[in-house]
């Protein structure tokens, strides 16, 4: 570096980015002696973070829904010096830049790649601020309440929660799950888990299930079924009014509202790091990273990935956390959460020493807990399978908005900790 101030760039916000912004606070400018000379800067289209977990009940409540966003500029560490939040939006990330759409180019030493995945709205949400997300949700709302009949197409866990929350905030109404499967909620989880989501959905919360049926035809087309990617997926919606749903065996189902659920869409277009091996960095499932949430090729020791958008299994400055990353696992908030602090620690260890050890993030095992209405939820975690008794010590009434907010320390300033100490799990 021919500079004297490190720059680190952490692409994307919520609870990855946050995640490495809050743990880059605590081990580089929390302590008054400030132990490195440097400048962060997170690049988030939004002014504020959006609790996603509790999306599907903001639709029914939004009320709640309201609470879902924090706004950046009422957490007070964030107005650090060193620290710079800009909202725009990342339109490529280079070797050795972030490429935004406002013109801006951020040139860095370290990059956090944590753009996360996209999902058509409703609960994908293009709102870029706190007023015009409550609109958002007090449209989909009102269209909602107008509804006696609602159908969800899609059976993984967004579209069952959907399900879920509706009859149970409107239990007049007939709601119907549509899955093209014949259980439920794809991925690594067992049959007996599965069948007891239908058992719940069916036969205590009153959801209609049609399984092992897709949609094949819907008149009129909601807008995502037209969209050919010339609008970013948020903001376009996946919801029809009046609609007749046709199934594969002929059937139609008449609905008053449809909401497609039907997962998301990655950002490989945003990340031009071209490889040096083999394999492409951008897998089937994600940005490839290593075990120590660096891009998983030799070329980019700098550059790190969390979340989402990673793999897991490639650029060692260049670090990816959150739903960006390929790693064969469930892509939960707090895993996101757990990758964006080994990749901000191993950041921070390489500014403060010239050989560090880096730390490895931690394999978890497949977990999910699914929320179905204010009174229902199950969890798996391995192999095994928690009912509700059981699982009642991990759900709070609000979604886990409080506990996450808590755990990226919104409300107060992180303590100063040392970049080389254990790490913690989320």
């Amino acid at each position: 570096m021919t500079h004297s101030v490190v720059r680190i760039v952490v692409a994307g916000g919520n609870y990855a980015g946050l995640s490495a912004l809050k743990q880059l606070y605590a081990t580089l400018l929390a302590t008054p002696s400030r132990q490195a000379n440097v400048q962060i800067t997170m690049v988030d289209r939004r002014d504020g973070f959006l609790h996603y977990i509790g999306m599907t009940r903001g639709i029914t409540e939004p009320e709640f829904g309201s609470r879902l966003w924090v706004p950046y500029v009422t957490v007070d560490w964030l107005r650090d010096p060193q620290i710079t939040i800009k909202q725009d939006r990342v339109t490529e990330i280079q070797p050795e830049f972030v490429q935004l759409a406002g013109g801006e180019r951020l040139e860095f030493d370290y990059l956090v790649v944590a753009l996360g995945q996209s999902r058509h709205g409703p609960i994908g949400v293009a709102a870029n601020c706190k007023r015009e997300f409550v609109g958002e949700l007090a449209k989909s709302y009102e269209q909602l309440r107008a509804a006696k009949s609602v159908t969800v197409v899609g059976g993984g866990a967004v579209g069952i929660e959907m399900a879920a929350d509706i009859k149970s905030d409107f239990p007049e109404k007939a709601v119907t799950l549509v899955h093209s499967r014949a259980l439920p909620l794809p991925g690594p989880f067992k049959d007996e888990f599965r069948s007891s989501v239908v058992r719940i959905l069916r036969d205590e919360i009153g959801v209609d299930l049609v399984l092992g049926q897709r949609v094949v035809a819907q008149n009129p087309a909601s807008a995502d079924m037209m969209n050919q990617g010339e609008h970013e997926p948020e903001s376009v919606l996946a919801t029809a009014s009046n609609a007749a749903l046709t199934l594969g065996n002929g059937h139609v189902l008449q609905s008053d509202w449809a909401v497609r659920c039907l997962g998301t869409f990655d950002k490989c277009s945003v990340v031009n790091l071209p490889s040096s091996t083999d394999e492409p960095v951008f897998g089937g499932n994600g940005i490839r990273v290593k075990d120590t949430m660096q891009i998983d090729d030799p070329k980019y020791p700098n550059i790190y990935a969390c979340g989402d958008i990673c793999n897991r299994d490639q650029y060692p400055n260049i670090y990816a956390c959150g739903d960006i990353c390929n790693r064969d696992q469930v892509k939960l908030a707090g895993v996101a959460m757990h990758g964006a602090y080994i990749a901000a620690t191993n950041i921070a260890r390489s500014v403060l020493s010239a050989s560090p050890t880096l730390e490895q993030s931690a394999r978890f095992p497949p977990k999910i807990l699914l929320l179905l209405g204010k009174s229902h939820f199950i969890m798996q975690l391995g192999d095994e399978i928690w009912e509700r008794e059981k699982t009642q010590q991990y759900v709070s009434d609000d979604m886990s908005l409080r506990g996450c907010v808590e755990a990226l320390s919104m409300h107060q300033p992180p303590e100063a900790i040392s970049a080389f100490d254990s790490p913690q799990t989320y």
